[in-house]
């Protein structure tokens, strides 16, 4: 996976729920979730929710195919907070980017020291 050979320390999911029933299990260990908006059983934005619900501080970034906007989906979905969008396809770089952009540099790669 891409995100690991730019040391991010990455838990990949394919079933949803398995990666709420993760995420729950250590919250406090997570500042970041990256979801696809359109999954089997439990959608991006249910997980975003449940997500927030756990923990507040947790950052979560929604992939989608279609174009939208921040403010746009703020409107349709008010009482999910979402701290990005990228939109598919995305290269392994402009994701990388837009990590950084979300949790800023304190929270670094495997193998940095924190800044503060």
């Amino acid at each position: 996976m891409g995100l690991l050979k730019n040391r991010f320390l990455v838990n990949a999911f394919t079933n949803p729920e398995e990666a709420l029933q993760s995420f729950k299990s250590n919250a406090e260990s997570y500042c970041l979730v990256v979801s696809d908006i359109r999954m089997p059983a439990l959608s991006g934005i249910q997980l975003a929710r449940k997500v927030k619900e756990v923990n507040p501080n947790v950052k979560v970034v929604l992939m989608t195919s279609f174009e939208i906007r921040d403010s746009e989906f703020s409107t349709i979905f008010s009482s999910t907070s979402v701290d990005g969008f990228v939109q598919k396809p995305l290269g392994i770089k402009d994701l990388t980017n837009k990590i950084l952009s979300i949790i800023g540099k304190t929270k670094r790669r495997i193998g940095e020291k924190e800044e503060r």
